[in-house]
C-alpha cells in the first residue's frame, strides 16, 4: 500500500467518502460518534464503524482493540427481548473493546488511511468525467456511475510470532441488518442494511506484494450486537436478530492480509416527488448484489485512480501543505451532496445543499462552476436548462416612495430554523411598481422533494432577512453560470438556442438598476419585505442586496458576461450596451471609495454603510475565468481598461490591501482565519477561498509579503476550523469565530480547488 505523508494537524475529524452522483457517503474519522454509511441525508449515518484486531484466533478471549469511531463498546439492543433473564449468553456481552490511542492518519485527495500497530485502514473514492449518457456506451456509464466505494483493511503480523485477528463491522441503530445471499463470485462474503446499502469482501495476501494475491481462504461473516462478541461467537455467529455485521479474518504468523471492500448502496425505484426521478445508476445495474460484485472486480482499477488523484494534488506546486488538506476535504465533501437522477427518461443533475439538502441552490452552482466545468460540462448545460425550464419566473420591483433606515440588529441565525420577524418599518414602507422582468429561484426543492414550477423551497415573502427573495442575485448567478458555460465549452448551439432568454436577462437587469447600473429596487415577490443576497445570515454588511458593493461588483461581472455572449451571438449593439453599463458600474462603484475603503453599504443611514466587507472583490473572479478560457480574448489588464474600471481595479485592490492590513484586525479572527465582514463573526470559507483566489491572480496582492503572511496564518486557522472546530459534521462552510455552526456537511468549498490554478 502506498505510503503518503502523515497529518500533522488534529485527526479526529470525519470525512466523506463518496461516489459519484449517488448522494451517498461513507464517513467516518470523529471520535466517539456514530458514521457509516449514510443514504440521501446531510449529516453523518447512524452506525458505530469497528475497525480493529484483538491478539490470537477470532474465538480468543484476547480484548478487541479498535479505531475509536464509535460510541460504546457494546449495544444493548438485546435486553428489549431478554428482559426477566439474568444471565443469557447475549446479554452477558463482554464490553471488551477498547480503542487505539496512538495512530497516524494521511488524507489525499481521493483517499484516506489509517495507520496503527500494524494495522492500516484506506477509503479509496476517486472522482473524474461523469459519463453523458447521450453519448457514452453502457460500459461507460457503469464505470462513471458504480454507486459504490472501496476500503482495504490489512494487518501485518510478519514479525509476530501468533495469530492474529482483523475484522470490519457496522452496528446500526436502526433494525434492518442481513447478510447477503447473492453470489458475489468466489471467496466473496457480504452484508447489508436491507436493500438500501451494503458491503462485501475478498481476502488477499499482502506479504510480499502491494497487489496482494488471491489465496484459498475467505473471510468470515458474523452478525450479533456486538463486534466484539461477533466476532469471537463460536456455535452461532451469525444471530439474524443482530444489529452488528461484519467481515473478520485470521493472519497467521509471518503473513501479512488483507480484505479489500467494496461499500455500496442502491436505492431502486422512484425517490423524489414534485418530480418524479430515480437514480440514474439504476438504468445500468440490476441490484446491490450487481454494484458490490462489480466494485471488487474493479477495485484494484479504482484504488490506482485515487492513487493518482493523489499524486496529483501533492506535486502540485501552485499549494501549501494546509491547502492541500482544505481542498481535499472540500472535495470528499463536495461529491457526497450529488446526486444524478433520471426524470421522464432524461437525465438531471443535483447537488444538495450539504446539512439544509437543498436542491441545486443556485448561489452555489454559481461557485461550483469552475469545478463542474473542469470535469462535466454537460452538467451545467442540464442545470441551466433546468433553471430556464422550471425554476424561472418574471417579476415586477418596487420603487419606493420614503427613504427607510435599516436596523442595526445582526439577522445572523440557522437556515434551518424559523424566519426571524421582519423590520417592521421595512413591511410599511410604500411604494410604487415597474417591470423588473426574468430571473431564478433559489432552489429546485429540499429532501428529494422538488418545489413548484418557479417556486423554491427556501424564499418567502415580508420577510427583510434571512429566508427572503434573492432574484437580482440569482440573475447575475444565471448570467454568471451561462457565460462560464460557453466561455468553457464555445457551445454556440446552445447559445443560439437560448437568445431570447439571454436578452431577457438584459432587460431584467436594466430594470433593476436605476440610474447607476446595479440593483437599486426590490422585487414585488418580497411583498412588503427586502431582498437579500447568498450571505443571508450576516448582518447589514452582506445581507441586504439593494446598494451593495458585493452586488454591484457582481453586477458588473454579469454585463461582461453578457457582453461576451452578445458578442458570439452577433448582436454588437447588445454588447456595446453592455460594455457601457458595466464601465457605469465600475463608475459608481469607485465614486463609494474613502480614505482608501469602500463601504458595504452605499446608503449612509444603513448600519452597513460603516462595515468594510473583503467580498467587495468577489464578482472579480468571473472576467479572471473568462480570460483564463482565452473566451474573452484580451488579458485581465484590458478587462480594466476604460477610465472608470481601471479606476474601479485600483479602488478594490486598496480597499483589499488595507483591510488585510488594518492595524485593528477587524478582518481577521483572533486566531488568523479570514473575517469576511468587519461588523460579523460570520465567514463562509468557501467564499474566503474565491476572495483569496482574487486576491492572488487578479490584484498579485500576495506578493507583498505582509499580505502572503496574513494567508499564510489563514490557511493554518482554516485548517483548525475543519479538524476541531467542525470535527463532526466533516467539511464545514459557515463558521462563527472558528466554530461550525452552520452550512455543515457542505459541497460549496469545493471553490478552494481554484487554488491549483
Amino acid at each position: 500500500m502506498t505510503k503518503r505523508k502523515a497529518l500533522t494537524s488534529p485527526v479526529g475529524f470525519n470525512a466523506q467518502h463518496s461516489p459519484m452522483g449517488a448522494f451517498m457517503s461513507f464517513t467516518c474519522g470523529n471520535f466517539g460518534t456514530r458514521g457509516g454509511i449514510g443514504l440521501q441525508i446531510g449529516q453523518p449515518a447512524d452506525q458505530e464503524v469497528f475497525i480493529g484486531f484483538k491478539d490470537g484466533d477470532r474465538h480468543s478471549e484476547a480484548t478487541l482493540k479498535c479505531l475509536p469511531f464509535y460510541t460504546a463498546a457494546v449495544n444493548r439492543a438485546s435486553d428489549a427481548f431478554l428482559v426477566e433473564q439474568s444471565g443469557p449468553a447475549e446479554q452477558n456481552v463482554k464490553p471488551d473493546v477498547v480503542p487505539f490511542k496512538d495512530f497516524s492518519r494521511s488524507y489525499g485527495w481521493a483517499s484516506d488511511q489509517w495507520e496503527v500497530e500494524g494495522l492500516s485502514f484506506s477509503a479509496y473514492s476517486p472522482f473524474g468525467e461523469i459519463p453523458d449518457p447521450a453519448v457514452e456506451s453502457n460500459q461507460r456509464m457503469r464505470e462513471g456511475l458504480l454507486p459504490a466505494i472501496v476500503a482495504r483493511l490489512e494487518l501485518d503480523n510478519t514479525s509476530g510470532t501468533t495469530t492474529r485477528t482483523a475484522m470490519f463491522a457496522l452496528n446500526h441503530a436502526r433494525p434492518g441488518s442481513r447478510i447477503l445471499s447473492e453470489d458475489l463470485g468466489g471467496g466473496r462474503v457480504a452484508f447489508a442494511f436491507r436493500r438500501e446499502a451494503g458491503a462485501a469482501a475478498e481476502l488477499r495476501d499482502f506479504t510480499s506484494s502491494e497487489e496482494g494475491v488471491k489465496i484459498d481462504a475467505d473471510p468470515f461473516l458474523f452478525m450479533r450486537w456486538s463486534a466484539s462478541d461477533g466476532v469471537r461467537e463460536r456455535h452461532n455467529p451469525v444471530h439474524l436478530l443482530g444489529s452488528c455485521p461484519g467481515f473478520g479474518f485470521e493472519v497467521p504468523p509471518g503473513k501479512k492480509y488483507g480484505i479489500t471492500i467494496a461499500l455500496g448502496s442502491y436505492l431502486e425505484g422512484i425517490q423524489t416527488s414534485g418530480l418524479d426521478g430515480r437514480y440514474l445508476y439504476t438504468r445500468y445495474f440490476k441490484g446491490l448484489a450487481d454494484v458490490l460484485q462489480t466494485t471488487l472486480d474493479s477495485a484494484d482499477k479504482i484504488i490506482a485512480s485515487a492513487q493518482s488523484l493523489d499524486a496529483a494534488l501533492d506535486n502540485s506546486p501552485a499549494v501549501s501543505d494546509d491547502q492541500r488538506f482544505l481542498i481535499s476535504h472540500a472535495t470528499h465533501s463536495y461529491y457526497g451532496s450529488t446526486q444524478l437522477l433520471e426524470v421522464e427518461g432524461q437525465p438531471l443533475w443535483v447537488v444538495n445543499e450539504g446539512e439544509y439538502c437543498m436542491m441545486n441552490t443556485l448561489d452555489l452552482a454559481v461557485d461550483h462552476v469552475f469545478w463542474e466545468l473542469d470535469h462535466n460540462p454537460w452538467l451545467v448545460r442540464n442545470l441551466l436548462d433546468t433553471f430556464v425550464q422550471r425554476y424561472s419566473y418574471s417579476d415586477e420591483v418596487k420603487v419606493y416612495k420614503s427613504d427607510f433606515a435599516a436596523s442595526a440588529d445582526t439577522v445572523q441565525v440557522d437556515p434551518s430554523q424559523t424566519p426571524p420577524p421582519p423590520d417592521e418599518a421595512q413591511l410599511n414602507r410604500p411604494f410604487d411598481t415597474k417591470p423588473g422582468g426574468l430571473s431564478f429561484c433559489h432552489d429546485m426543492g429540499a429532501h428529494n422533494n422538488f418545489s413548484p414550477q418557479g417556486r423554491s423551497s427556501y424564499e418567502l415573502a415580508n420577510l427583510t432577512g434571512c429566508f427572503s427573495y434573492m432574484t437580482q442575485e440569482q440573475l447575475c448567478n444565471w448570467i454568471l453560470t451561462a457565460g462560464c458555460y460557453v466561455a468553457k465549452t464555445r457551445d454556440l448551439d446552445w447559445l443560439k438556442k437560448n437568445q431570447t432568454v439571454v436578452e431577457a436577462c438584459l432587460t431584467s437587469m436594466i430594470n433593476r438598476s436605476g440610474d447607476v447600473g446595479f440593483a437599486q429596487f426590490d422585487s414585488t415577490r418580497c411583498a412588503g419585505g427586502q431582498e437579500i443576497t447568498t450571505y443571508d445570515s450576516l448582518d447589514h454588511s452582506l445581507a441586504q442586496t439593494r446598494n451593495n458593493v458585493y452586488i454591484a461588483v457582481k453586477s458588473w461581472a454579469s454585463y461582461w458576461a453578457l457582453a461576451l455572449l452578445f458578442r458570439e451571438l452577433g448582436t454588437s449593439d447588445n454588447q456595446v450596451r453592455c460594455e457601457a453599463l458595466a464601465a457605469k458600474v465600475a463608475q459608481g462603484v469607485s465614486e463609494q471609495a474613502k480614505d482608501g475603503v469602500l463601504p458595504a453599504i452605499f446608503e449612509k443611514s444603513n448600519p452597513g454603510y460603516s462595515s468594510r466587507i473583503l467580498p467587495a472583490i468577489e464578482g472579480c473572479v468571473y472576467p479572471l475565468y473568462f480570460v483564463n478560457t482565452g473566451f474573452a480574448g484580451r488579458t485581465v489588464e484590458q478587462f480594466y481598461a476604460t477610465p472608470s474600471e481601471k479606476r474601479m481595479f485600483e479602488v478594490l485592490r486598496e480597499h483589499t490591501r488595507n483591510l488585510l492590513l488594518d492595524p485593528e484586525r477587524r478582518n481577521l479572527f483572533a486566531d488568523g482565519g479570514i473575517k469576511l465582514s468587519s461588523t460579523s463573526n460570520n465567514s463562509w470559507m468557501s467564499k474566503i477561498a474565491i476572495f483569496m483566489h482574487v486576491t492572488r491572480r487578479v490584484f498579485h496582492l500576495d506578493a507583498d509579503a505582509a499580505v502572503a503572511e496574513v494567508f499564510r496564518q489563514a490557511d493554518s486557522a482554516h485548517v483548525k476550523w475543519q479538524t476541531e472546530g467542525s470535527s463532526y459534521w466533516a467539511c464545514c462552510d459557515q463558521i462563527v469565530s472558528g466554530e461550525g455552526k452552520a452550512s455543515r456537511y457542505y459541497p460549496r468549498i469545493i471553490t478552494s480547488a481554484l487554488w491549483m490554478e
